[in-house]
């Protein structure tokens, strides 16, 4: 298919906000595309390069793209270019845009998406020195190839902007609508968690219909979709769900996925981000270690001891491993706060760091043991594989638990945890497979209650923020909205509008987080009723937790409910949108605090 046509698909994405319609406009396109080609026109469509694992980015700012569009459209007649660029940006807000309006209907269509896309990947693969000379060049000599619409979204799809609102959800029903069979639909889903690559997904299903889901395993390097669990509205109605629960202490750190094989090796990029411990030094242990966060993103590099760990203590030819890491004082032993635990995220002085917040990778489960899947077993017998892998050590710790019927045992298990000052417990029911991707009652949270906010904070979605006045006018922000996610509709609703318990810090961190994602329109995905349309519209990504006195029925609010009192309690880095607390756990928790 040509570049130009595929533009064409794009745009008309863009005009609508129905769903159904997103999703009859994705099957059509799917069904004109050739195979090889499938896979790129989904991630070009879903904004990125390859699947979020394996993290292609461009690294351009809208800096570079004017400077790029200076010399696609610099010419003889036109000596102030520039001027021109600037003064389109400030009317339009968006480079897209202001692209398509420089380019000519007369340049070339004839590229196809797979030219384009091999272009688009040579320049996000463009670094060392000068690269920043060569990228402008090479995105030039693109832009000069493409017409009108092309040049929009191929701006667009540089700087990360395309919003076409839409998630992996909504492209499992267009695949589903194309064979043709929309119940296929928890099938291709069930695929997708274990192999969280929707390209190759549709791929599969292109080339060989239903049967080419079959070929899709899971493998080590590939993250799994994590389990998420469940909420209640105490413990009663957890024993009632579960009657033989398996009860273990729930951390506030992050949730970390560990992959070890010995028979992959590693790439040099990833030589050079796990090349910070001793045990790498041998060639004959340059094995596959990469550790992922539930949001798909590798964090190999924030790891250096888990990673040395892994070489001493599993004992395994390939594993992966699901757990909690969580810094501690080395000198009292002492879980440090989440906050402190996720600076481990940055991306120089890793080494140094480590050893002053020291980590413990408290692991609960086991999904692949030497080259196979282990997810249909079930948590028991996991659980009994898991502790004969894992050697004694000081890093890699089997996590413990409880199994009980009885619920004075689960209360006196809860209060120890009280007593370790953890977050409280998670229940699992013992008989079950892991579920990936799910948030079932196959596992529950029982967090401990602080008397003065709700029984549990939760986690939201920042989809705008409001221009700052008074005292905050020097931060440029004074107020933000949030959201929860509709699993039903795909979409975020909003349940609160935040001005209070924010620290100067925590504005000006915001601000910044959200400035690197704003937009102009609000996305297909998200539904803001227009008196509390934000001043900035931000894409839906930024994941807070949010602590309230209660909820209340809303009629202003998308949610139908709304937070009183709201204040922010933390960034949560490690998750995105759509893990937040969903419209369904915010019913629950109303229904619990009025119960």
């Amino acid at each position: 298919m040509h570049f130009s046509k595929f533009a064409k698909y794009l745009q008309r994405l863009e005009e609508t906000s129905k769903r159904l319609e997103i999703t009859s406009i994705l099957t059509e396109l799917i069904q004109e595309l050739e195979p090889e080609e499938t896979d790129k026109a989904i991630y070009l469509a879903s904004g990125y390069l390859k699947a979020p694992f394996e993290s292609e980015n461009f690294n351009i700012a809208d800096k570079m793209v004017a400077k790029v569009l200076e010399y696609t459209f610099a010419s003889a007649q036109e000596t102030n270019i520039a001027d021109r660029i600037s003064k389109l940006y400030a009317q339009e807000g968006d480079l897209g845009n202001v692209a398509e309006q420089l380019q000519s209907d007369q340049r070339g269509k004839n590229l196809s998406i797979s030219d384009v896309y091999e272009k688009l990947m040579v320049l996000a693969q463009t670094s060392g020195t000068g690269s920043t000379d060569s990228k402008v060049r090479k995105a030039a000599d693109l832009l000069k190839l493409l017409d009108k619409i092309s040049t929009k979204y191929a701006v667009r799809i540089m700087l990360g902007t395309i919003r076409l609102g839409f998630t992996e959800l909504t492209i499992i029903a267009a695949l589903a609508q194309f064979l043709e069979n929309k119940t296929i639909a928890e099938d291709i889903e069930a695929v997708y968690n274990i192999h969280p690559d929707i390209g190759l997904v549709a791929k599969s299903i292109k080339e060989n219909g239903i049967e080419g889901l079959a070929k899709i395993r899971i493998e080590t390097g590939v993250p799994v979709l994590s389990q998420k669990a469940q909420r209640v509205s105490g413990m009663e109605e957890a024993m009632e769900r579960i009657k033989n629960v398996w009860a273990e202490f729930k951390f506030d750190g992050t949730r970390v996925q560990l992959h070890f094989d010995k028979n992959k090796k590693h790439t040099t990029k990833e030589e050079e981000a796990v090349g910070l411990f001793e045990a790498e030094k041998k060639d004959s242990n340059k094995y596959l270690i990469k550790t992922f966060t539930r949001n798909l993103e590798e964090s190999t590099h924030q790891y250096p001891d888990l990673t040395d760990a892994a070489m001493k203590q599993i004992d395994a030819d390939s594993i992966i491993l699901d757990g909690e890491a969580i810094g501690y004082n080395r000198e009292t032993g002492a879980f440090l706060p989440f906050q402190e635990t996720i600076t481990r995220k940055r991306k120089h002085d890793v080494a140094e760091t480590a050893k002053n917040i020291p980590l413990k990778y408290f692991v609960f489960d086991i999904l692949y043991l030497n080259g196979k899947s282990l997810i249909h077993l079930p948590l028991r017998e996991r659980r009994e594989i898991l502790s004969k892998v894992i050697k004694p050590g000081d890093t890699i710790v089997v996590d413990e638990h409880m199994e009980t019927s009885l619920f004075e045992d689960l209360l006196e298990y809860f209060e120890i945890a009280k007593e370790k000052g953890l977050e409280g417990l998670l229940v699992k029911s013992p008989e079950d497979p892991y579920q990936a991707g799910a948030r079932s009652y196959s596992w529950i949270k029982l967090k401990k209650a602080d008397e003065k906010l709700l029984r549990d904070s939760i986690d939201c979605v920042v989809l705008g923020y409001y221009n700052g006045k008074g005292v905050r006018s020097k931060f440029g922000i004074g107020g933000f909205m949030v959201g929860v996610y509709d699993e039903k509709s795909d979409s975020f609703k909003t349940v609160s509008k935040i001005g209070t318990g924010l620290k100067e810090d925590d504005w000006i961190k915001l601000k910044k987080m959200a400035d690197k994602l704003k937009i102009e329109k609000l996305p297909a995905n998200v539904d803001i009723s227009k008196p509390l349309l934000p001043d900035v519209l931000v894409k839906p990504k930024i994941v807070v937790e949010i602590g309230a006195d209660e909820i209340s029925i809303s009629q202003n609010h998308t949610a139908g409910y709304a937070l009183r009192f709201p204040r922010l309690l933390k960034f949560r880095d490690d998750k995105k949108a759509t893990e937040a607390t969903t419209v369904s756990e915010v019913i629950t928790l109303f229904n619990t605090q009025r119960h």
